[in-house]
């Protein structure tokens, strides 16, 4: 929408715009050009270049145009269904669920671990939206960074938890021990 440009440049900028762990690959992005061409909302130029690969660069269509704006002004809201799928997705809470089976030592120090990547998350997308504010970025593109941090923070409130819980149940075990010797 801001500018023809080609495949490579629009995937540099999300990496750089959301994170370099975007997910986004050449098997993803040049199909869904290719399917937004076949829709008519894209055209794709071929520029021909004498000391480079050809370039393909692609801009916005007016049936394009009308199809974003459409789905930018539409009035119903963007419903997302309860779903449990964040619980695949998350490997860590899968162990989560089955450490009934585990030591208390051993879930503390998985949660500690766990507590630690959380860290390097925020601290990750904090410099990412602080470069993002460096190059004066939309601002509606930064709360969406910002959007991961909060998610990160509160991922790390529930780590704590978590691990306050297991503290907790650590030094319950002993007396419940010497109770039933008793």
């Amino acid at each position: 929408m801001d500018q023809p440009t080609h495949g490579y440049s629009i995937k540099k900028h999300l990496l750089e715009a959301f994170s370099k762990n975007f997910g986004l690959n050449d098997g993803q992005l040049y199909p869904a050009l290719a399917r937004l061409e076949r829709r008519g909302w894209i055209k794709k130029q071929v520029v021909e270049q004498q000391r480079s690969p050809t370039k393909h660069l692609y801009r916005v269509t007016k049936d394009g145009q009308t199809a974003f704006f459409e789905w930018l002004q539409a009035a119903e809201p963007e419903t997302e269904p309860a779903r449990y799928d964040f619980f695949w997705r998350y490997g860590f809470l899968q162990k989560c669920s089955f450490f009934s089976h585990l030591p208390v030592g051993t879930i503390v120090a998985q949660s500690r671990q766990e507590h630690r990547e959380v860290e390097r998350r925020i601290a990750e997308l904090e410099r990412v939206l602080e470069r993002m504010q460096e190059k004066q970025v939309d601002p509606y593109r930064r709360l969406i960074v910002e959007y991961g941090i909060r998610s990160q923070q509160m991922r790390r409130d529930w780590l704590e938890d978590l691990l306050e819980r297991a503290m907790n149940k650590a030094e319950e075990k002993p007396s419940r021990l010497a109770a039933g010797a008793s």
